[in-house]
């Protein structure tokens, strides 16, 4: 199931046409003709992408050995389709910010596959158990997101002239998703060909755990910062650079200070969780943290940029990433190590800064005050983090 999962992944990334970004951002989000034009194109993206699916069923069965592969892949990727045909109303909230249906929806949808996925487990302890509840979950979503939300009702709609100008603007959402997609993956797949497989599930360790909190971050600003600028942009856009600021204070206070502290703490929240053999995932979540600190402002400022219209910058960025991580895994390796390739991996944000600094100067978003202030912020955090680890140490130590 996770080489279906990956699969599934895949497909969704580097097919990715930008109907949610540009809902949320143009100025014709709320316009039934846009609306219906956008979901024809998610539709038929849905079967494409089950298509996709089907085709790849049977050589990855035969390249991993699994017969079951070319029967589950088709199975489990009807999910693709069934989510096509959800309501944009999804994104519709995203866009005036109407958080609570959309929250309510998804924990509903994580109910839903529990409630499939345990009893038929249970009763039938097989992998079609993750699958039914995979399929049971993107059944509710789809129905759910006509009927529990603000009901709107959507016909197919070949409105050429509205299909051409989302996929003229999805095209570097679809370049920036398959450059993020293959970046993200590639530290994975060039250390499981360098070290061994226990030193690569110690990674994976600090890897979940970074990412947990990079989740809250990219959820934070596609939730709230990009549906706020974009609303920004659309009836005052002099007002960006000053809503952007407002809201980078806001970042700097609930993720700057926290990934700071988390800094300092990390060796000792692996030591709570897990035995001995996976302590050395400490050193290296504390690593994995200083890119966490630089996510936590750069996707904020690639949010401001998108929302403005330029989503070329997240292509730029992601290249920029991708040819970091390849040139610097190896380069590292040969120099340190381990250490060196986590290194390489955490640092791996500092072309994204370049690319990101230069677009936000040349659209007038870029504010030294406040990329000094998110810096004031970090230094806070570390000095809490120290006094916290201090307090820790005493009731539990190392």
């Amino acid at each position: 199931m996770s080489l279906v999962g990956a699969v599934m992944y895949g497909l969704a990334m580097v097919s990715d046409a930008g109907i949610a970004a540009a809902i949320v951002r143009d100025k014709r989000g709320d316009d039934s003709d846009f609306l219906d034009a956008v979901w024809t194109l998610q539709v038929c993206r849905g079967l494409l992408l089950w298509g996709g699916a089907c085709t790849l069923a049977y050589p990855l069965a035969s390249l991993y050995s699994v017969e079951q592969l070319a029967t589950i892949i088709p199975v489990a990727a009807l999910a693709l389709p069934i989510s096509g045909l959800g309501s944009t109303a999804l994104h519709t909230c995203r866009r005036h910010m109407h958080l609570g249906p959309i929250v309510a929806l998804e924990v509903t949808h994580e109910v839903i596959v529990l409630a499939v996925t345990i009893p038929w487990a249970f009763l039938a302890p097989t992998v079609w158990a993750l699958v039914g509840g995979t399929l049971a979950g993107s059944v509710f979503t789809a129905i759910a997101s006509h009927l529990a939300l603000p009901r709107r009702t959507h016909r197919i709609s070949w409105n050429w002239p509205l299909i051409q100008q989302q996929l003229s603007f999805g095209r570097w959402i679809f370049l920036s998703s398959m450059m993020f997609f293959v970046a993200g993956q590639a530290d994975r797949l060039m250390l499981g060909y360098l070290v061994p497989m226990s030193q690569l599930g110690v990674y994976s360790v600090a890897l979940v755990l970074s990412e947990a909190v990079y989740a809250v971050i990219s959820r934070i600003n596609r939730d709230v910062a990009y549906p706020a600028y974009g609303k920004t942009f659309r009836n005052d856009p002099v007002r960006l650079e000053q809503v952007v600021a407002r809201t980078r204070f806001g970042v700097d206070v609930l993720l700057v200070a926290p990934i700071a502290i988390l800094v300092v703490c990390a060796e000792w929240i692996i030591a709570l969780l897990y035995d001995s053999r996976y302590h050395e995932a400490g050193w290296m979540l504390q690593v994995l943290c200083v890119r966490l600190l630089l996510a936590a402002t750069l996707m904020n400022s690639e949010a401001s940029l998108v929302a403005a219209g330029h989503p070329q910058y997240s292509v730029a960025m992601n290249v920029g990433r991708l040819g970091w991580i390849l040139a610097c895994i190896p380069l590292g390796w040969h120099v340190a190590g381990i250490r060196g390739v986590i290194w390489a991996v955490a640092l791996s944000e500092l072309p994204v800064l370049v690319v990101l600094w230069l677009g936000m100067k040349r659209n007038r978003l870029f504010s030294p005050s406040v990329e000094l202030r998110s810096a004031l912020f970090a230094a806070v955090g570390l000095a809490l983090g120290n006094a916290l680890l201090a307090l820790l140490l005493k009731v539990r130590p190392l």
